[in-house]
């Protein structure tokens, strides 16, 4: 086939999209034609589509080398290296091609957006009006002079003087996601793609607005189509990289997650989403990397930080993971996450290095003073007997409750089984104090059992509901139940697993929870010197004897108790016992 022949069948397959099929016929003649600039400007063409930037900036320079005076090679150029995160090398490239083509609008409204994302408002103005000044119709700066003085009314003006043109409604969404308005967002998107379908930069806004409005079952649809448009998309392989997260389809997250970074290796969304799931695999080390090259990216992000210092706790490196959270609280002080994390490892810590933990809370606790975790974990490091604290419970497992059962699952936690073993079925009501997530529910749910959960923790409840499982749930401080609710229910049993250990003194919870049946867990205090003790762990540790006899008082009088471990903590077994009492 002629060369003639040749170009016009890969600017064809160009035209529909075919691109490697393009590719590989301008490589082939450019073998032939080493010095062809043409060739070269759309190989680098078709780099920028595939989102392959820094290869297309290769290519363009390439081609200006060897036709200077072409203005479109310049323009092309200044493009990719507006998309490569390179803003300076860009405007000068617009520069260079504005000085060859003066009338050249396109260059000055992407000027325009350059400065606008430099949040150069003034200078993006200018050159927004340069474009107008050669063509006074052009839309495009008229609605992003508009976005960028928040002028709602003026895009909705323009909107109905141009009801055929998507670009009105598109600005207008983007100004109301940026006022989280994201129902009116979402409606100004879809009028925008039915006026321009198959645009990419539409189906990106799209999607992540149905994300934001929870039709993430649309959402998917959306990314999907965007990635059939253009296979090379980041936004439709990182956002299906995360749907598949969600599934634990891992392989395929971890294909798209890859081909992502493959196109924009510096892409920040990728490398944390991809880390995050690979933590969740336990895959620690190759997390550990994909963290580290997110903060180098973006190392005023808190959660970062936060996530690298939860690999460093797991793998045992904990004075690390402190600087890490500490790191994080700088930046956030106010993510109870972030002092979750750092109290549970000043707790690891403590088995290690008493002396070092205890100064690095009491120091917390001097820069943090309100702090509740700060407040409770000097409690526990002092041995003091603290008031029970409802707000440090609520805390606690609101910023727990997403990956509470992930946890309990590597340190052998089985308590709620247990207890299922010693009761048997249970048939009537069976009210869970402190259900948590539902563990206990799952353990117990069958035929002729009616579950009703109640818990202070709204997010642990959520998750609990997510289950299915439970009759009724109820957000409630689990004495206030019992003394107000309880025996609306008369339930035929009375369940707290792992719940006593955040409780401390039980005689007014106990005394309301008479006379129906009990079976629950506690801590195990061995030394005898107090009825219950608040540990270092930060959990209360109970006396059997003060159990036992506090089950006698409230009139129980078969009451039965059975030693297990509860979990592990620092390779140590945390001893425990089941009490059951009716």
């Amino acid at each position: 086939m002629g060369y003639d022949l040749l170009f016009q069948q890969a600017l064809g397959f160009h035209e529909q999209g075919r691109l490697n099929e393009a590719e590989n016929i301008y490589r082939q003649i450019l073998e032939t034609a080493p010095n062809n600039p043409d060739i070269l400007n759309l190989l680098g063409l078709i780099a920028q589509q595939k989102g392959l930037h820094a290869q297309a900036v290769d290519y363009f320079y390439q081609a200006i080398r060897l036709a200077p005076g072409h203005a479109p090679f310049h323009f092309n150029l200044a493009l990719s290296l507006e998309n490569d995160n390179k803003p300076a090398e860009a405007l000068q490239s617009y520069q260079d091609a504005l000085r060859l083509n003066p009338e050249l609008k396109e260059a000055y409204d992407n000027m325009g957006d350059i400065f606008s994302g430099l949040n150069q408002t003034d200078k993006a103005e200018e050159m927004y009006n340069q474009a107008l000044r050669i063509d006074p119709d052009y839309l495009l700066p008229q609605a992003k002079m508009a976005y960028l003085r928040k002028d709602i009314s003026k895009l909705e003006q323009s909107a109905r003087q141009h009801p055929q043109e998507a670009v009105f409604p598109y600005y207008l969404s983007l100004l109301y996601r940026q006022q989280n308005k994201n129902r009116e967002a979402l409606a100004c998107a879809r009028r925008a793609d039915d006026l321009a379908p198959g645009s990419e930069e539409l189906l990106t806004l799209l999607g992540e607005l149905l994300i934001i409005t929870g039709g993430h079952a649309e959402a998917k649809q959306v990314y999907e189509q965007l990635l059939r448009l253009n296979p090379h998309s980041p936004a439709a392989l990182i956002n299906l990289a995360n749907f598949a997260t969600n599934t634990d389809d891992f392989a395929t997250a971890e294909k798209y997650y890859k081909q992502a970074l493959d196109i924009r290796p510096g892409d920040l969304d990728a490398h944390f989403n991809y880390a995050n799931m690979l933590y969740h695999q336990n895959r620690l080390p190759e997390a550990l990397e994909e963290y580290r090259s997110a903060v180098v990216i973006a190392p005023e992000r808190f959660e970062i930080s936060n996530n690298l210092g939860l690999i460093q706790k797991d793998l045992g490196e904990y004075e690390e993971a402190l600087g890490l959270f500490f790191n994080a609280f700088l930046k956030e002080p106010d993510k109870e996450e972030i002092s979750v994390n750092i109290a549970e490892t000043l707790t690891l810590l403590h088995y290690q290095d008493k002396e070092k933990a205890e100064k690095i809370a009491a120091n917390w606790l001097e820069k943090a003073p309100d702090n509740v975790f700060a407040r409770h974990l000097n409690a526990a490091f002092k041995g003091d007997n603290c008031e029970n604290n409802q707000i440090f419970a609520q805390k606690l497992f609101d910023n727990f409750a997403d990956t509470y059962e992930m946890v309990l699952g590597r340190i052998g936690y089985d308590t709620p089984r247990k207890l299922r073993d010693l009761t048997g079925h249970v048939e009537g009501t069976l009210v869970d104090l402190g259900c948590g997530t539902g563990l206990v529910g799952m353990a117990y749910q069958a035929a002729g059992t009616r579950l009703v959960g109640v818990d202070i923790s709204e997010k642990s409840l959520d998750q609990a509901r997510n289950k299915g499982i439970y009759r009724e749930l109820i957000a409630d401080d689990l004495l206030h139940f019992c003394q107000t609710r309880l025996h609306d229910y008369r339930p035929a049993l009375i369940t707290a697993a792992d719940v006593f250990c955040y409780l401390g003194r039980l005689d007014e919870l106990i005394a309301a929870c008479k006379p129906y049946k009990l079976a629950f867990s506690v801590e195990l205090l061995k030394d005898g010197s107090a009825d219950w003790k608040l540990a270092p762990t930060g959990r209360w540790q109970h006396n059997p004897d003060y159990i036992a006899r506090l089950l006698k008082q409230n009139g129980y009088t078969i009451v039965n108790q059975y030693p297990l471990i509860l979990r592990q903590e620092c390779g140590q077994d945390v001893e425990g016992l089941i009490f059951t009492a009716a």
